[in-house]
């Protein structure tokens, strides 16, 4: 049997002692120079005094829930800052900028017939459209100031008579045909041969043309022409196409429809509908242009019969702008966003024009003043453009002219009716007007059952060409309260107008004006492609009422000298006045302010005295676009082709690109 031995540990005794041996501070001292052993044993082992990914993720294991959570929001605090900071110097350093790409397609009124610098100016599309196919001498910038174009450099002689321009080397045409002086000269002679019928033709009377070598050309003036270099911004036509056209033909070639030239955008390819009507008309940048590139890669227009229609294409987005939003269809856009408008000045003017030789009742000046003070401008200027323009007295000229308060016409119906009382129109009730009528057409009757066929058949060849819709027909029931009767004549006119809301309200109200005051008025609403041919062109109206732009420079020698009545001239009231044509004559060779506003104030005197036309108003003009169209920087404009003015600046996409700098 084993025996258990158990040995007990003896504990010494405990010595005390008053004085102070150090037996105390011994273990403390120790264990300090232990933990200093430790870190240094720690230390050896990673010499790196911030942990490592391996041992922070050992952290959780020491941290308490509340310090674990506050350490993941420290993190994700540090996270978002970082995101912040450098998005923030991204954006404020990397900027967008305009870069190549995309397409605008932009609804026009109206259809393209001679897309042709020479012959486009009495058709907006086809002004439009030759904007951007062709190039000319000179060029307005986007400030409407008139800068070289084609022109690499022009001289100008002391006695402001010679014109020298050097040309650009290197230019090609749309077909990489050179382009050299002859191109110059052919357009210019063209624009004065009578066979082009070129509306420019007036412009250029007197003025001579030398090519001197194959970059430079020569223009000789009859007399100073302060304003002839707004003349040199037509395009220029390639001599190698059009000089194998005759000129009697120039209307009838293709090229009118597929242009070539030397502007920033060439022709790419229409579109037509089973009738042959133009319905789309693309464009792309010409490669050789000898310009800042466009951004755009392609331009499409499409074509409406009128206004309504473009409007409803753009609110269902099948075209992203509109060359011209009348004021009374602002409002049908709603408060759609995707939408951007821009308001430009025109110096542009609308006005009643009498066309004497077609109604034998507008010769009496007493029935042309009963007209003017007829009229309520103010209600035009808030009805038919909701008072986006402002009224006007007299056309818009080249000087401030203060008009004459003696000829001024202020609305006033009473003096009116008055006038036509004393110039002996005698008021008839409307059953005397309806015996009178079925008298005449009676008396017609019998005269036409005496007549041979032959006879018939000239008297009823159409006086007119312009349609009027059944709709229009019904519009134009409304009759006077009172009609006026003279010389066994009933005091009735025909107004003619295009078919645009502002002129359509415009021409409604003048009716009523006019009705008021016992005169019947017809109206003849004619659509926008007919206007020029078959109502302009022919003189064929007896009262007008129409808008004239007259450009940056507006010499008012195309719209009112008496050489100007008859087409290509501009001259819509047929006005003959000798005294006039002198003034106008004069003011073209002027040479100093004091001389040209003393002319043109006599000519403001006469016109307002005389009255051939009465004037209305100057309206702005409304142009859309969708937004995402950038870089469109235009405040003022000549013509409506001048928004383009600044098209090589436009762009859709964008990049971002380093803007900023580093310190």
């Amino acid at each position: 049997m084993l025996k258990k031995i158990i040995f007990f540990k003896k504990t010494p005794p405990k010595i005390e002692s008053d004085q102070p041996s150090g037996l105390e501070q011994k273990p403390a001292a120790n264990f300090a120079e232990q933990k200093e052993l430790d870190k240094k044993l720690v230390y050896s082992l990673n010499k790196s005094k911030i942990p490592n990914l391996k041992q922070l993720k050992y952290l959780q294991r020491v941290l308490n829930p509340k310090q674990s959570l506050m350490l993941k929001g420290l993190a994700a605090l540090i996270v978002i800052s970082l995101i912040f900071i450098v998005f923030n110097f991204y954006y404020r350093n990397f900027l967008p900028t305009p870069r190549v790409g995309g397409e605008y397609i932009e609804g026009l009124f109206g259809a393209p017939q001679y897309i042709n610098p020479i012959l486009s100016q009495t058709n907006d599309v086809d002004a439009d459209i030759s904007r951007l196919v062709f190039s000319g001498l000179m060029r307005y910038d986007r400030d409407l100031q008139i800068v070289p174009d084609l022109a690499a450099s022009w001289q100008e002689s002391e006695d402001k008579k010679t014109y020298t321009f050097v040309l650009k080397e290197n230019v090609k045409w749309h077909d990489d045909q050179g382009v050299s002086a002859d191109d110059v000269v052919f357009t210019f002679q063209s624009i004065k041969d009578p066979d082009f019928k070129s509306p420019l033709l007036i412009s250029l009377r007197g003025v001579e043309i030398e090519k001197i070598d194959d970059l430079t050309v020569k223009f000789i003036l009859p007399g100073p022409y302060p304003s002839f270099l707004e003349v040199l911004t037509v395009g220029i036509l390639p001599e190698h196409i059009w000089g194998e056209i005759p000129p009697i033909n120039a209307h009838l070639t293709e090229y009118n429809l597929k242009p070539i030239g030397t502007g920033p955008w060439q022709f790419e390819k229409l579109t037509k509908d089973r009738l042959g009507n133009i319905k789309s008309y693309a464009l792309i940048p010409n490669l050789n242009y000898y310009g800042p590139k466009p951004y755009l890669q392609k331009i499409t227009f499409k074509f409406y019969p009128d206004f309504e229609t473009g409007v409803s294409a753009l609110k269902n987005h099948s075209i992203e702008g509109i060359s011209f939003l009348p004021k009374d269809l602002k409002t049908s856009l709603g408060g759609k966003k995707d939408i951007k408008y821009y308001s430009f000045y025109l110096p542009q003017y609308t006005a009643v024009f009498f066309n004497q030789k077609a109604n034998e009742i507008l010769k009496e000046k007493n029935v042309r003043k009963a007209l003017a003070l007829s009229i309520n401008k103010s209600k035009i200027l808030s009805e038919a453009l909701q008072l986006e323009g402002e009224i006007i007295d007299g056309p818009i000229l080249p000087v401030s002219i203060s008009p004459d308060p003696a000829t001024k016409i202020e609305f006033n119906p009473n003096l009116a009716n008055q006038i036509l009382d004393e110039a002996g129109w005698q008021r008839i009730t409307p059953q005397d007007y309806q015996d009178f009528i079925a008298k005449q057409e009676a008396e017609k009757q019998n005269q036409d059952n005496q007549k041979t066929e032959a006879e018939k058949n000239v008297e009823a060849k159409p006086t007119s060409t312009a349609e009027v819709t059944p709709e229009e027909k019904n519009k134009e029931e409304a009759q006077p309260a009172f009609y006026r009767k003279k010389d066994n004549k009933i005091l009735a006119v025909t107004l003619t107008t295009v078919n645009q809301p502002e002129n359509d309200k415009a021409a409604r109200l003048i009716q009523e004006f006019w009705q008021n005051i016992g005169v019947k008025v017809d109206l003849q609403i004619v659509e926008g492609s007919k206007i020029s041919r078959e109502v302009i062109k022919p003189r064929n109206y007896q009262i007008l009422l129409f808008g004239i732009i007259v450009g940056s420079n507006p010499d008012p020698y195309p719209f009112w000298h008496s050489s100007q009545a008859q087409d290509p001239g501009l001259n819509l009231a047929l006005w003959a006045n000798r005294d006039v044509d002198n003034l106008l004559e004069d003011a073209k060779k002027a040479t100093d302010q004091e001389t040209l506003t003393k002319d043109y104030q006599k000519f403001y005197n006469i016109l307002a005295e005389e009255l051939p036309a009465i004037f209305l108003y100057n309206p702005t003009y409304t142009y859309v676009t969708a937004p995402k169209i950038k870089g469109l920087n235009i405040d003022r404009i000549i013509t409506p082709a001048d928004r383009f003015n600044n098209i090589e600046d436009w762009y859709i996409k964008t990049q971002r690109t380093w803007q900023g700098k580093i310190d």
